[in-house]
């Protein structure tokens, strides 16, 4: 109003320091690619389109000589999603990739700003979802590497668009009881040997911008490190499912593993079967699905946890329930949607856990095939695995709301949650989401359409991005080996309702 210029947030020297580097690196042309792999047909094209270019009246493409200049003077990188970029800035080593599975992440700015380097990250789109009416956001998994050529310096790495991603609410919200005074409710996984996900305390959500803060003082892990991953949570992608499918469970006498259909990008889907002493037509038919939602990778560390258990030929429970039950498992209900570093989608922007009424070939494959599974070889219980962003607890929701709700389902949900809270106190029965009112049910959605379609005690399993508020654990939160202690601990509550599920 006086004429003066506004004071600029530090997101915005950030900015302008990052344009004042220069203009953003475009893809390499071919005609530079020809000139690097100095291949003639390469070149032949090259100048075929050159002289294209120039016909219709175009400015020709930049000589290789003309285009390292102007890099050299423009040392500002741009990222793309699926490549590796190293940054021409001050801190010119520094370099970003996002190009593996489960990756997700693209380069915006790398900038010196007081002699500290700020890089700056945004989250790509899932595919447009129809039923949800946005294309989703949230997961993020990249790499960082270079590491040794800040010189100690401290890193932040900033997401500007976090913002505008599906569950912004899951970047903040009230602190942690039992976590020391400011510390942020959500901090990113990070690792640098991919094995070990340890939480990044210097996490905070500040203007819509979620910003990370990589410091060896601060978090020893690093000290050293070539590289680091940052992730949204631990992964667990396509390669790990692959590697259980063949070793722990293939290895096992007592699972098949069947392929019941193909993804629209031509993956396996698959399903495990594990039998005990049961016989078929006796045994009652128990399922346990798990990652619907690509981005919520709890649920494949859950799982890992109850299929190595329930395969141990030396446990007790086990056993039990194996010579009462069929136990069938879909480990990786969107594996195309997990490789290609989505939060909710599959390749072609289906929600799965909308599509339980009426899935379609052409567009959710996936659920088609299992639903097909479960109507064939019968379903008396089932349980769906996933993560929340917001609610930093382990809690079910249930069919309450389905036309078939009975006071037998009723009866069997309380006595399996109460069976679960006694065996791993990480689950909890008071925090979740509202219970439908009766015949409100949306019944698209996996547990509710299972539910009502075989009446039957189906329920959704939620574990938290963030942290068990009820143990926070400040090294790692809520992690990948919590979750495969819970996945562990659900053949304990299961057992104990076997014989009253028909």
């Amino acid at each position: 109003a006086n004429g003066q210029h506004p004071k600029q947030t530090e997101s915005e020297r950030e900015r302008k320091s990052g344009i004042e580097l220069g203009e953003r690196v475009n893809t390499i042309s071919a005609q530079v690619k020809a000139s690097i792999f100095a291949s003639a047909s390469f070149a032949r094209a090259a100048v075929a389109r050159t002289v294209h270019r120039v016909a219709r009246g175009q400015r020709p493409p930049l000589s290789l000589s003309s285009r390292r200049r102007r890099l050299s003077s423009k040392p500002l990188s741009k990222g793309v999603t699926g490549t590796t970029t190293r940054a021409m800035s001050s801190f010119q080593n520094l370099g970003f990739s996002s190009c593996f599975d489960s990756g997700n992440g693209k380069l915006v700015t790398i900038s010196d700003v007081g002699g500290l380097p700020i890089m700056r990250v945004n989250i790509t789109n899932d595919p447009y979802t129809e039923v949800d009416g946005r294309a989703h956001k949230m997961w993020f998994h990249f790499k960082v590497s270079n590491l040794r050529g800040l010189q100690g310096k401290p890193l932040t790495v900033v997401l500007p668009n976090a913002g505008d991603c599906s569950y912004p609410g899951g970047w903040g919200g009230e602190a942690l009881k039992g976590t020391p005074e400011g510390a942020a409710p959500y901090r990113a996984c990070f690792s640098v040997d991919r094995q070990n996900w340890l939480r990044l305390n210097d996490t905070s959500y500040e203007d819509g911008e979620l910003r990370m803060t990589l410091d060896a003082k601060a978090e020893p892990a690093l000290e050293g490190a070539d590289f680091v991953y940052l992730a949204y949570f631990a992964p667990y992608s396509q390669e790990q499912h692959m590697d259980l499918m063949a070793t722990v469970v293939a290895s096992s006498a007592k699972a098949t593993v069947r392929t019941i259909g193909r993804t629209l990008d031509g993956a396996d889907m698959e399903l495990v079967t594990v039998r005990g002493s049961a016989k078929d037509e006796d045994a009652k038919k128990v399922w346990f699905i798990a990652r619907q939602h690509p981005g919520e990778s709890q649920a494949s560390w859950w799982i890992d946890g109850f299929l190595r258990r329930l395969l141990d030929p030396s446990d007790p429970i086990a056993n039990a329930l194996l010579a009462k039950a069929v136990v069938h498992v879909v480990p990786m209900m969107n594996p195309d949607g997990a490789r290609r570093g989505y939060l909710r989608t599959n390749a072609a922007g289906a929600n799965l856990n909308r599509e339980w009424q009426t899935p379609k070939l052409d567009y959710s494959p996936e659920v088609f095939h299992v639903l097909r599974e479960m109507h064939e070889e019968g379903l008396d219980f089932c349980l769906d695995v996933h993560g929340d962003e917001a609610l930093p607890y382990n809690f079910i929701a249930g069919g309450e709301g389905c036309p078939c709700w009975s006071d037998r389902l009723a009866a069997l949900q309380k006595e399996w949650c109460d069976a679960y809270e006694r065996t791993n106190p990480d689950f909890q029965q008071v925090e979740g989401y509202p219970v439908d009112k009766p015949n409100e049910a949306n019944l698209a959605i996996g547990s509710n359409g299972m539910c009502q379609a075989f009446d039957a005690l189906v329920m959704t399993m939620e574990m938290p991005f963030k942290d068990n508020a009820n143990a926070p654990d400040m090294k790692v939160g809520w992690s990948a080996d919590r979750c495969r202690r819970l996945g562990e601990a659900a053949l304990d509550p299961t057992l104990a309702i076997v014989d009253k599920l028909r």
